[in-house]
Parts: C-alpha cells; structure tokens; sequence
C-alpha cells in the first residue's frame, strides 16, 4: 500500500511539473507575440516618420552690404508683412520702367508689370495707357533706362509712396539723362490660387490704382 501511495504521489508531482512548464511556456509565447507585434509597429512608425519632411527654413534678410539685419522662421513673417509688399512694389516699378535692347528680357518686365494689376482695376488702364504712347521696344532702339528705388514708404495699410531715379543711356552706354520720380499706390491682397500667378506674384499683391509724376 506505501508503494502505491508513493507512486501516486509520484504521478501527481510529475503532473503539477507540466502543467508549470505548458503554463510558462504559453506566458513566454504571449511575451514573444507582443514584443514582435510591438517592434512591428515600431518599425512601420519609424519607417512613416523618414518619410515626413522635417526641414525648417530659416530665413535671413540682408541689407546693402549684405549684413544680416532680419532673422526668423518663416512662420513669424506675416502674409502682408510690409517689407515683403515694399519690396514687390519695388520690384514693380524696375519691372514697369525698365527699357532694354534685349526684347526677350523687356517682355519679362512686361509680364511682371501685369502680374501686379487686375483687368477691372483703374491701374491697369493708367499703365495700358502709358504703354500705348511710350513703347518700350520703340525706346530701345535708341536708348536704355535703368532703374533705381529710391524709397518705399507706407501711408497707410493701402497705400505706399514710391520714390525712383531712372538713368537713361544712349546705346553706347553714355548716360543722356536722370530723372527723378514719384508714384502714389492703392494696394490690395488677394491670396494667389493659380500656379503661374503664384510664379509671378506669389503674395497676390495688386495694384488697384497707381498715378506717378516726375520730380524737379
């Protein structure tokens, strides 16, 4: 009867060892699987993440001499910041009064000048009008106008003064005459939509009316 009693005894001990070993083992296939579920989404995260851009501009604006007198990123620059409009009604004016021999160049200025006006605005037909009695093309012929911005001056959220000196030049280069003037310009913003306004005028700065006089 001892015997039987420990063979039992016996069995049961060698029972309660398996059902420890199939119970760890099911608890360390439960720890494989989640680890490998895990690094797997791991991975694919990571994988997402080098795809995404992660380059941030950082501009910086320089003066004359080319010393560094803005600085920041692109998000504290203002959409109508005004020193980015100045600077496209600056460029509107070289655009607008420039002459060059070179006919490829000048149609360029032309198309930047219109890039900045809107058929129904009064601007459009002042310029229309300037350019119906004063041909750029016919001028260059004979002679050449360069262009400098003088100064850009805000008078109010709309309007901007704008002062210029233009240097005309026979085609042999010798300077024939200087001459200075002024131009009032109403202004409006109109985000761009379409890509080649975007190319030309990427702000949507136009010009709703625009009057200029030379000055003595």
């Amino acid at each position: 009867m001892k015997g039987g009693s420990n063979l039992g005894g016996n069995a049961g001990s060698v029972l309660s060892e398996n059902q420890h070993y199939v119970k760890a083992a099911s608890a360390w296939r439960i720890v494989g699987i989640t680890g490998m579920t895990m690094a797997v989404i791991g991975f694919s995260y990571a994988l997402y993440q080098s795809t995404q851009v992660k380059l941030v501009p950082y501009i910086v604006e320089v003066d004359k001499l080319g010393v560094a007198a803005i600085v920041g990123f692109p998000q504290q620059i203002e959409y109508a910041d005004p020193r980015v409009v100045r600077a496209a009604l600056g460029g509107f004016i070289t655009s607008f009064r420039s002459i060059t021999p070179d006919a490829v160049v000048q149609k360029q200025y032309i198309d930047r000048t219109y890039a900045l006006l809107r058929k129904s605005d009064p601007a459009t037909e002042k310029i229309n009008s300037w350019f119906r009695g004063n041909s750029p093309f016919e001028k260059a012929k004979t002679a050449t106008v360069a262009i400098e911005v003088n100064n850009v001056v805000a008078l109010s959220n709309q309007s901007y003064q704008i002062d210029w000196t233009e240097f005309e030049r026979d085609r042999k280069g010798k300077e024939t005459a200087t001459r200075r003037f002024r131009g009032i310009a109403t202004v409006t913003l109109t985000p761009p939509q379409d890509e080649e306004i975007i190319r030309l005028n990427p702000i949507g700065l136009y010009l709703r009316d625009f009057d200029w006089t030379a000055q003595l």
